[in-house]
């Protein structure tokens, strides 16, 4: 993908000499930004723009160049696109919008589009975009005029919105970071989000990737990459609304995915989502220091107001605060006026006026081992410190880069002041306080070392024993035509080997009496009927029944119930306080998905769930359990024996295995598994499969 960012030389077509003409812009905009390359305009008009002469088309050029930008009407798109593959030429940047989010006839063109650029093996950003940038090379394409004092740094932003990237970058470049590349991703209908994160984690000039996406093209894939990258992975992923669905399918004709989601798979592949530009700025101002080691920070500030709120919200976060050292302690009492303010951790450095002392005092507790960071609190309205006030932004940031460890400013002072050294400095500072400990807190949302967690959905090397029995019941009931009826799930545990607890199919009131007696009393009784999958609400299930005559009863009101009950199923009654439920599902972002959460009747209620991409391991699904919200009280508890959620776990792993092989199960839920009260096993009691119809459509829902 280099020649998109680096091409020796480029094409522009769609230019004339109008002045409302925007391909002028694209040629304005690489001489403007210092692009060293050779420039051809294209258009059907003679001419010359800039002072360059404006060729009647691609195959006319002297020379074959690496990139062509393309901005005409759409309906001439795919014939250029032609054009361009005919000439050599196998990268393109294709601005022009008017094809999938048009309707049917863009997408029409969307079609030709892509046969015309698969014929040639020509590679494309768009459609539907704004450009491409990089500040290193001065290549800057989009068709609107541009600044030419953006900053030059080690951020790649990649947005499916031109404008919010814009926006992202204009930040960025007044926020002591910068950006190196920008692409305007548009409506991806070649190259995508895997295709831009592959490269970037290759790419020596970037240290910090952030993506806005509106939707995911391969999300599977985004996240199993996004896992294995050593380097932060900022995303804004927006179009989590009915409304902005809306506005989105008519802007890039984005689809939207489960953002619940995305939020789990975000955090288990230590990709750091944000919700607005002010975060992603933020996130890239985090990455932009140092990396956090550790929790122990040390607070310096010079406004005593500052410290509390600091020391406030840096225990809101979980840092704690190491003693300073007796070094640190006699610095401060040698260079305090008046020996009012008490020194510690946090430190009140109200006494002291001399900022090159503030100097000192932050290297030294730079150098003590147990400090893995600090907040720097400047705090500043004198005109006479202006100039200091940038000198000791500077020395900070050699400090951070010589002790390896984030110095996170904050700069307090008077708006003419930040402006000038928004425009100057070249190290990250923050507003707030609450900012500054925030972008610290980010920074343990990047996991030490890429690929740490299986759990991005990677596929197993051999089949598991039970593959073949599975699959014959798979193809035995999607034979049948109808939805799995809850004794037939039930056998599907069975064939997995999840412990179920123990129960029989009963025929004739007879039949329920011999099992009842088999299993012991008490038994649960549950009708079985294709009408009857949620038997909860409809009154199909009776527990505690504790004799013979409570279970004619319950036998002739469940027989009632419907007129496609089938038979009762009677079940050995376990209990247990505690109830987990495993699931998975197919996400038609993201493909196979197991979960895991709190079980029994409120787990729609409750939303204590954790997701991940299917399949897991027994490890990664103990984690799981492990993250919930409901985890206390899985161990010892008020008098409650340690759970079994060992047999969860195995039963997650199992499932995420069954979704994964057989791509004709839509949805598995078991629930709930109930753990018993003194660490019996944990046994499953119900169960409920979905399996793919001809149309898709469930005829139950």
């Amino acid at each position: 993908m280099d020649p998109l960012f680096h091409p020796r030389s480029v094409a522009v077509v769609g230019v004339s000499a109008s002045t409302d003409n925007l391909g002028k812009n694209i040629v304005k905009n690489l001489l403007n930004f210092g692009y060293e390359g050779k420039i051809y305009p294209v258009g059907p008009r003679p001419d010359r723009v800039e002072g360059l002469p404006i060729f009647p088309s691609v195959r006319e050029l002297p020379e074959t160049p690496d990139v062509a930008v393309i901005l005409t009407p759409a309906r001439f798109v795919p014939d250029i696109v032609s054009q361009c593959g005919e000439r050599g030429i196998r990268w393109a940047v294709i601005q022009t919008g008017g094809f999938r989010e048009s309707g049917p006839d863009g997408m029409a063109l969307e079609r030709l589009l892509l046969e015309a650029a698969a014929r040639y093996g020509l590679r494309f950003v768009g459609p539907n975009c704004l450009g491409v940038m990089d500040t290193s090379t001065g290549f800057s394409v989009p068709f609107i005029t541009l600044p030419s004092t953006y900053r030059k740094g080690a951020v790649a932003v990649m947005a499916q919105s031109g404008g919010m990237g814009l926006s992202l970058v204009e930040r960025l470049s007044s926020s002591g970071v910068g950006f190196g590349k920008f692409v305007s991703l548009g409506n991806k209908l070649d190259l995508d989000e895997v295709d831009y994160l592959s490269y970037l984690m290759k790419d020596p000039q970037t240290e910090i990737i952030s993506f806005y996406l509106e939707d995911f093209k391969r999300g599977r894939e985004f996240f199993q990459l996004a896992a294995q990258s050593s380097k932060p992975i900022i995303l804004h992923k927006s179009n989590t609304s009915p409304i902005s669905r809306t506005i989105a399918q008519s802007h890039t004709a984005a689809l939207a995915a489960d953002d619940r989601l995305v939020d789990h798979l975000a955090r288990a592949c230590g990709v750091v989502r944000v919700r607005s530009v002010s975060q992603a700025v933020q996130a890239a101002k985090a990455f932009s220091m140092p990396r956090l080691r550790g929790s122990h920070l040390a607070v310096l500030s010079r406004s005593g107001g500052h410290a509390v709120v600091a020391a406030d919200t840096c225990g809101e976060f979980g840092f704690r605060f190491p003693a300073l050292c007796r070094e640190v302690l006699e610095e401060i009492r040698r260079h305090a006026r008046a020996g009012v303010i008490r020194p510690g951790n946090p430190l009140d450095l109200g006494d002291i006026y001399d900022l090159n002392v503030y100097f000192g005092i932050a290297e030294k507790v730079l150098k003590q081992p147990d400090i893995d960071g600090v907040v720097h609190v400047h705090v500043s309205h004198m005109p006479v410190e202006k100039d200091a006030t940038r000198n000791l932004l500077t020395r900070l940031e050699r400090l951070a880069g010589e002790y390896r460890k984030p110095v996170s400013v904050v700069l307090e002072v008077p708006f003419e002041d930040r402006v000038a050294v928004e425009k100057e400095a070249s190290y990250p500072f923050f507003l707030d306080v609450r900012e500054a400990v925030e972008a610290l807190a980010m920074h343990r949302k990047f996991p030490s070392r890429p690929g740490g967690e299986r759990g991005a959905g990677e596929k197993e090397g051999a089949l598991p024993t039970w593959y073949d029995a599975a699959a014959a019941w798979v193809q035995a009931q999607s034979a049948l035509g109808r939805r799995p009826m809850v004794h037939e799930c039930l056998e599907l545990l069975r064939i997995l080997d999840i412990p179920t607890a123990p129960w029989a199919l009963a025929r004739s009131v007879d039949e329920a009496r011999d099992a009842a007696v088999s299993l012991g009393y008490p038994v649960v009784l549950k009708a079985v009927g294709e009408s009857l999958v949620h038997k909860s609400d409809l009154g199909g299930v009776a527990v505690g029944i504790p004799d013979a005559d409570a279970l004619d009863e319950a036998w002739r009101r469940l027989g009632s119930l419907s007129d496609d009950v089938e038979g009762i199923l009677v079940q050995k009654m376990v209990k247990g306080v505690r109830e987990l439920m495993v699931g998975a599902y197919r996400d038609p972002v993201f493909g196979a998905v197991v979960l895991v959460g709190q079980g029994g009747i409120l787990v729609e209620v409750l939303q204590d769930v954790n997701l991940r991409l299917a399949p897991v391991d027994d490890a990664l699904a103990a984690d799981m359990i492990r993250e919930l919200r409901c985890s206390p009280v899985l161990g010892r508890y008020r008098g409650l024996q340690a759970a079994d959620t060992a047999s969860a776990a195995e039963a997650l792993a199992k499932v995420s295995l069954l979704i994964h092989h057989f791509p004709l199960i839509r949805e598995v839920d078991i629930n709930p598994i109930v753990l018993g009260d003194h660490g019996e096993q944990g046994l499953a009691v119900d169960a409920r499969v979905v399996l793919e119809t001809p149309n898709h459509e469930d005829p139950l829902l």
